[in-house]
């Protein structure tokens, strides 16, 4: 039986996919991660620069913190490495695990912008279901059962991959990181 969802990717991951590119080709150096093989792997047609959705200012936060969190995963399997771990589990749909915070605890001069983005995904298939403040997640994961948790904030992201760069690029509010280990 073949399903017909699965002969084209997921449009979030396509979006994704492209605004790792874009970082390097629109953003200035230093940048925060080099990946360009899902610009290469998805192939867009010449005109992927023109959807609404590839506007290199409205989309500057987004694409921030896309790479922001690919890159965090990164170092932090780096670091543990070093310190002898020798297996980790990707969880949340591949990002070592991230969540969405309710939109009161989203900058308010950013919530517009997110209350707009949770729509259209909603209109793609693809809706945000859960959204969960820091501790809360936090106390999800130490009655799951693991041992050593700590919320990755979006300003945390911000000091360590965005703090003094030229063009003012920063990071999105609105999803932070979950680490957890047993």
């Amino acid at each position: 039986m073949h399903d017909e969802r699965t002969a084209v990717p997921d449009s979030t991951a396509v979006r994704v996919a492209l605004w790792r590119a874009m970082h390097v080709q629109v953003d200035v150096p230093p940048h925060v991660l080099e990946d360009e093989i899902g610009l290469r792997l998805v192939g867009p047609d010449d005109g992927w620069w023109q959807r609404p959705d590839m506007d290199p200012r409205a989309t500057s936060g987004y694409r921030a913190s896309v790479v922001a969190r690919a890159r965090f995963i990164e170092d932090l399997v780096t670091e543990e490495a070093g310190h002898g771990v020798a297996q980790y589990v990707i969880l949340g749909a591949g990002l070592a695990m991230t969540f969405i915070l309710p939109l009161e605890l989203i900058d308010p001069e950013e919530r517009p912008q997110h209350e707009e983005v949770y729509n259209r995904a909603r209109a793609a298939g693809t809706p945000f279901l859960s959204f969960f403040s820091p501790s809360e997640m936090l106390a999800l994961a130490q009655e799951a059962g693991f041992s050593k948790t700590r919320h990755v904030s979006t300003a945390d992201l911000a000091q360590r991959y965005f703090t003094g760069r030229a063009d003012g690029l920063q990071p999105a509010s609105g999803e932070a990181f979950l680490v957890a280990t047993t």
